[in-house]
């Protein structure tokens, strides 16, 4: 499947127009990573928004090697990550950890940011679609939390 397919046939993107897709095309590519490898890590600067094409990825808290970190979300095939640079965020808030070999679409934030200034409307649904992909994310937090304290033993 193409670049422009991949992008045109996902959620995100389906207010692009077929020039839109085009250029989006143009400064996004297609990276491999090893089982264990990082897309990016927690606190380096927002570069690129993602798209796992195969493998599996989990976004872990609080992404640093020397302190206990945590799966918050897992990525399926299909799905986006990495969208802190669409919410104007300077620095990326997860690690993105290769839980088995990944395949990933790439996409440039900066030039993405760029194209999305040139059309309010392809923008704000771009923009509410992101915003419903991080409100499932945090649901499905919130669920696993919820979850783990069910499981400490009340005092009463």
């Amino acid at each position: 499947m193409s670049k422009n397919d991949t992008l045109k046939g996902h959620e995100i993107f389906k207010s692009l127009n077929v020039e839109e897709t085009h250029k989006l095309s143009t400064f996004s590519s297609v990276k491999k990573f090893n089982t264990g490898e990082n897309v990016f890590e927690c606190g380096r600067p927002c570069t690129h928004v993602f798209m796992l094409m195969s493998g599996s990825v989990n976004l872990r808290l609080p992404g640093s090697p020397a302190e206990f970190s945590i799966v918050v979300s897992k990525v399926n095939k299909g799905e986006l990550f990495g969208l802190s640079p669409l919410l104007d965020s300077k620095r990326y808030t997860t690690t993105a950890q290769c839980e088995s070999d990944a395949e990933v679409l790439a996409i440039e934030a900066k030039p993405f940011r760029e194209l999305l200034k040139g059309n309010c409307p392809v923008a704000m649904d771009v923009l509410n679609r992101t915003a419903r992909i991080y409100f499932a994310r945090y649901l499905d937090v919130l669920g696993n939390l919820q979850a783990v304290v069910n499981q400490i033993p009340l005092m009463r």
